[in-house]
Order: structure tokens, then C-alpha cells, then sequence
């Protein structure tokens, strides 16, 4: 669900109020993701909602071990050995992506006036240019919307 309401991101894109929705709110969502990825933290709407995802963090963790431990003991019955392996190795990636998501929501963040602009800049970017190419040259995501975006990254490594 997109933290920038559709109605907002059509006033950034300056088209009418009868555009379809979809049409926007697809590229809305993606270009939130890129945010999202960008930074390595969720996004939310509102410090509410924040806080909501946090509180659900622990059962996600819990639910995700217990189905990691499910896996290694099913992968363990398979007689084949590289279909155990695997099927270890597929459990090991889904455990990981839930320690993932737990990660970048801990460290999630309240949509600011420098995130969201990041976003709508994205957004338009994404609008207006349809393909990877136009005219022969290669266009690239604004500069500026990672401008905007980096002071909140977290978790660059060293």
C-alpha cells in the first residue's frame, strides 16, 4: 500500500483527476520500493503505523523459525541429494528474507518531506519515461532523489 496517497502523486505528476488510478498507483508502489531498498528500511504513513509493524516483528520471527525447522526436518527425508540440499538452502533463503524484513522494519521510518519528495521525483521519472532508452541515450533515475534519500539510509557497512 503506498505511504503518498494517488491524489497527491497526480498533483506531482500535474495530469487530471480522471487519469485511472492504476495506471499511477503501480508506478507510486514501485518507486516507494526503490525508496524502500534504497534506504534498506521500511516506509510507513505514519508513526502508528510504525510502531504497529514493529509490535508484529517478534511473531514473524517466531513463525519464520518454526518454519525453517520445519523445512531442514522435511528436507531431511529427501533421499536425493541435491534435492536435499536444496531444500535446505531454500529454507535457509526464506529464513533469511524474514530476518530481512524484521531488520528494515526496526529501522523503519516516517515518511519526511525529503523521503516523499525523493519518491514523487522517482515517480515522475518513472512516468515520463516509459522505456530504459529515448532517443538513443540511456536515462537513469534522478540523482537528486538519492540526494534526498541518503542522509536516512542505514546499514552502508563500512
Amino acid at each position: 500500500m503506498a505511504v503518498i496517497d494517488v491524489a497527491a502523486a497526480k498533483g506531482h505528476l500535474r495530469i487530471e483527476d480522471d487519469y485511472p488510478d492504476p495506471q499511477i498507483l503501480g508506478k507510486l508502489e514501485a518507486a516507494e520500493s526503490m525508496a524502500a531498498q534504497y534506504l534498506n528500511r521500511r516506509i510507513y504513513a505514519a508513526e502508528t503505523d510504525l510502531a504497529a509493524a514493529i509490535d508484529d516483528v517478534p511473531a514473524g520471527l517466531v513463525a519464520a523459525g518454526e518454519a525453517y525447522a520445519n523445512a531442514l526436518a522435511a528436507a531431511e527425508s529427501i533421499q536425493d541429494d541435491y534435492a536435499r540440499v536444496a531444500a535446505r538452502q531454500y529454507a535457509a533463503d526464506a529464513y533469511r528474507v524474514a530476518q530481512t524484513i524484521a531488520r528494515e522494519t526496526y529501522a523503519g521510518i516516517v515518511i519526511n518531506a525529503q523521503i516523499e519528495a525523493a519518491i514523487l521525483l522517482t515517480l515522475g521519472h518513472l512516468f515520463e519515461n516509459r522505456q530504459d532508452v529515448q532517443q538513443g541515450a540511456v536515462q537513469q533515475l534522478p540523482i537528486g532523489a538519492q540526494q534526498l534519500l541518503f542522509p536516512f539510509r542505514v546499514g552502508l557497512g563500512v
